[in-house]
C-alpha cells in the first residue's frame, strides 16, 4: 500500500523530466509554493496538469485507475469535457507499492513519447506514424488488448534482429503489414528456436506468446495460432515440447487448428499462399480462421 501523497511524489519525480523534455510545463494549483508537488484536488480525484504550445495533458487518478487525458492547448474545463481519453492504467493505491507506481510511470512515459516525441522514421512520400505498444497496465485495466505490432516488438527482446526488420518494414510501407512481417521475419526465427530446442529460449518465447495470446485481440490470437505456430510442421518431439509450454488458453485452439491443417491439404495451401495485403483497410478476423475454430467471437470464445 502507498499513500496518495507518496504516489504523486513518485510520479512527479519520474515523469516531470519527461514532460519537460517533450516541451511541457506543469500547471500550478492555487496556493502552490516552490518545492511543492503540483497536485490538483477535485472531490476524491487528484491530478497533474501539463501544458505546451500544442496540447494539454491531464494525469487524473480516480479510485483505482490513472487516466491520461489530452486536450488542445487552450483546454480549460475542470470537468474534463475539453479532454479526450488517451490511455488508462490500473493504479490501485491500496494494493500497489512504490515499485509498481514506478512501473506504471514507465508505461505512461512510453505513451507520452509515442504521442509527443520526435520521430525520425520516414517514408519516400512523407512521414509515418508508428503505432504505440500496448502495455501490460493497459491490458490489465481492460482499456486495450495486445495487438500484433506489440507482439512483434515484444519478440524483439528474444530476437534483436526484429528491431531493424520492424523499422525497415515501417519505413518501406508506411504502416505495419502484419502477415508479411510475421511470415517473412518472425516465423523463421521461431521455427529455428523450436528446431534447436533450447529450453531457456523456448521458455522466454512461450512466456511472451502465452501472455500476449491471453490478453490479445482476435487478430493477435489469429497471428499466434494460425500464422505462427500452426504453420510449422513439427516432429513428434517438437510437438510435445511446444504443447507443454503453452498455457490453457493457447493450448486448446492450437491443437484444434494444427490438426485441422494437417488433415486438409486445401487449408494448408491457403495458409501458405495468403491473399495479398490491402492497405488502408481495417483487418477483420478471417473467414478461414472462423472455419478453423468454429467461432466468430474470438479464439477463446470470450
Amino acid at each position: 500500500m502507498i499513500e496518495i501523497n507518496d504516489a504523486f511524489s513518485c510520479m512527479f519525480e519520474k515523469l516531470n523530466p519527461v514532460f519537460t523534455e517533450l516541451g511541457f510545463n506543469f500547471e500550478k494549483p492555487d496556493g502552490y509554493k516552490n518545492g511543492d508537488i503540483p497536485v490538483f484536488e477535485r472531490n476524491k480525484e487528484h491530478y497533474f496538469e501539463y501544458s505546451s504550445s500544442k496540447a494539454k495533458v491531464r494525469l487524473l487518478l480516480n479510485e483505482k485507475n490513472l487516466r491520461l487525458l489530452i486536450g488542445s492547448s487552450d483546454a480549460k474545463s475542470e470537468d474534463d469535457s475539453d479532454y479526450n481519453l488517451n490511455a488508462s492504467f490500473l493504479l490501485d493505491l491500496s494494493d500497489f507499492d512504490e515499485k509498481e507506481v514506478k512501473s506504471t510511470c514507465n508505461d505512461i512515459e512510453e505513451v507520452l513519447r509515442d504521442d509527443f516525441g520526435k520521430r525520425q522514421n520516414t517514408r519516400k512520400n512523407g512521414n509515418i506514424k508508428v503505432q504505440p505498444n500496448v502495455t501490460k497496465s493497459q491490458v490489465k485495466s481492460g482499456s486495450l488488448l495486445y495487438d500484433p505490432a506489440t507482439l512483434a516488438i515484444r519478440l524483439a527482446a528474444i530476437y534483436p534482429s526484429l528491431k531493424d526488420d520492424y523499422k525497415k518494414s515501417m519505413q518501406y510501407y508506411g504502416e505495419f503489414l502484419c502477415e508479411d512481417f510475421f511470415v517473412n521475419y518472425v516465423n523463421p526465427l521461431v521455427e529455428n528456436s523450436i528446431h534447436e530446442n533450447n529450453p531457456a529460449v523456448l521458455k522466454k518465447l512461450f512466456n511472451i506468446l502465452n501472455e500476449i495470446f491471453t490478453g490479445g485481440s482476435n487478430e493477435t490470437q489469429d497471428v499466434i495460432v494460425v500464422t505462427m505456430l500452426a504453420s510449422y510442421k513439427y516432429s513428434s518431439e517438437e510437438y510435445k515440447t511446444v504443447v507443454n509450454l503453452m498455457n490453457d488458453d493457447l493450448n486448446e485452439p492450437f491443437i484444434r487448428v494444427y490438426r485441422y491443417l494437417n488433415r486438409s491439404k486445401s487449408a494448408r495451401m491457403r495458409l501458405e499462399n495468403p491473399p495479398k495485403y490491402k492497405p488502408k483497410k481495417k483487418k477483420k478476423q478471417s473467414a478461414f480462421y472462423k472455419a478453423l475454430t468454429g467461432t466468430g467471437n474470438g479464439i477463446t470464445g470470450s
